[in-house]
């Protein structure tokens, strides 16, 4: 089991630090009913998930746990969590069925990401234990205070998550901050679609989302949409989009 750190993001998001190689986070969002989780770590990390979540202020029951992609560090301790708890397991009507199962290999485009997603598939995701999504959720769906923004490319139905209260975007793997430099995953052929990642991280950068918390690595505060625009060449300092600024 990880060692898991509580770090604050803003006043209802902290992440859950899941210290290994590749710096994997949960975050718990506090609403009024208890917490939603947003991911779910490896396969035998859901412990140091619950015990980060029984650290903080009743209410803190997890009330819905927010799956945003397929990948096995995101819906590892999922199906642990949600029947420990009782908590409602959503995520993408397009990523539903490679959550339950499916191998992203068959939405691969490429020689490389298919031949890299059927080895994890069988090396990997065999190993987590079966999930069954209760609520699919499509873009501009609030589900406890958090707007959903689609951010397909990585995987075919990939989600970030808008706090719109906190002005704060939860961007899953849309983008990683590792090794002291934002991109997109470091891992050759993990990404389903190249092309279309880019277009969804050039997306988030016109949202205007300042603060961004990726799944993998800190969050960049302040300045994101312009660390993002340098990352893929585009002009910096361009018109913000309407999900808010602060």
């Amino acid at each position: 089991m990880p060692v898991a750190r509580l770090r604050p993001i803003s006043r209802h998001i902290a992440a859950i630090d899941l210290h290994g190689r590749f710096q994997v986070a949960a975050f718990l969002v506090r609403h009024d009913g208890g917490l939603l989780l947003v991911d779910a770590g490896f396969p035998g990390w859901h412990y140091a998930i619950l015990t980060a979540a029984e650290s903080l202020p009743q209410p803190n029951r997890i009330t819905h746990i927010v799956l945003t992609h397929a990948h096995v560090d995101h819906i590892g301790g999922a199906a642990f969590l949600a029947r420990h708890s009782g908590a409602q397991v959503l995520a993408s009507a397009v990523e539903k069925p490679f959550i339950e199962g499916r191998s992203l290999a068959h939405a691969a485009c490429g020689i490389l990401p298919r031949l890299v997603l059927s080895l994890n598939h069988w090396t990997q995701a065999r190993r987590v234990e079966p999930v069954r999504v209760d609520r699919t959720v499509d873009a501009e769906d609030v589900v406890c205070g958090l707007r959903v923004v689609g951010v397909s490319g990585h995987t075919p139905g990939q989600i970030a998550l808008w706090h719109e209260a906190d002005a704060v975007l939860l961007c899953a793997d849309a983008l990683f901050n590792v090794n002291g430099s934002i991109g997109f995953d470091p891992v050759p052929g993990m990404t389903s679609n190249r092309s279309g990642a880019a277009a969804s991280l050039a997306r988030l950068a016109e949202l205007g989302c300042r603060d961004v918390a990726p799944s993998h690595g800190p969050a960049i505060l302040g300045d994101a949409p312009d660390r993002i625009r340098r990352f893929l060449g585009l002009a910096v300092g361009g018109p913000a989009g309407t999900i808010g600024e602060r």
